[in-house]
């Protein structure tokens, strides 16, 4: 495989008695670590209907996105954040971006 754009898609519940403005707040304590991590793009955070959150995260190569999440649990910022997730429930993957559209300019 080449290196080429990676998702990093990770779904999650949180545990019961988190707000959804305090677990965006939590996940706020995430933006340095990313922001220092080689290799990373673009974050967003999102919550359906049923309060699943997914957290869509773009790299430069799938071995960024391997190294950041080999370091992240001992980021002092992802504490608070990861104390708020159901563990039995998170889901990650990786793949390929195949195809990546923008928004014209206006």
């Amino acid at each position: 495989m080449t290196d080429s754009i990676t998702a990093e898609i990770v779904t999650f519940r949180t545990l019961p008695g988190h707000s959804t403005a305090a677990v965006t707040v939590a996940a706020r304590g995430l933006e340095q670590f990313l922001a220092a991590c080689p290799g990373f793009i673009t974050r967003n955070l999102t919550q359906s209907e049923d309060g699943t959150w997914t957290d869509h995260v773009l790299w430069s190569s799938l071995a960024e996105a391997r190294a950041a999440g080999a370091k992240i649990m001992s980021d002092p910022g992802a504490g608070p954040f990861m104390a708020m997730i159901d563990g039995p429930s998170v889901r990650m993957s990786h793949a390929p971006v195949l195809l990546q559209q923008k928004a014209k300019a206006a």
